[in-house]
């Protein structure tokens, strides 16, 4: 998520340790998480979203990714065996 760590650096926010600081940061992540799903493509990709907004909690980053890969992936072998 190197982007995300670029935009953070350059997007300074004030260093707090309180109890709020955790929740901050956890609706951050659910912010990008948001941004990264309703940025997929409507076509393809479909699927993962509605997938993904109905669980509770949201999947991490990472775990979209690797859900658009494997959809990735079936699209290109379903693909296949039609050819």
């Amino acid at each position: 998520m190197g982007l995300w760590n670029e935009l953070d650096n350059t997007n300074k926010r004030p260093i707090c340790t309180c109890d709020a600081a955790s929740k901050y940061a956890t609706m951050a992540e659910q912010d990008q998480v948001h941004q990264v799903v309703m940025g997929l493509d409507d076509d393809t990709y479909s699927n993962v979203r509605s997938r993904t907004l109905a669980l509770d909690p949201l999947p991490s980053l990472e775990k979209i990714f690797m859900m658009v890969q494997q959809e990735k992936n079936h699209t290109r072998v379903m693909s296949e065996q039609d050819h």
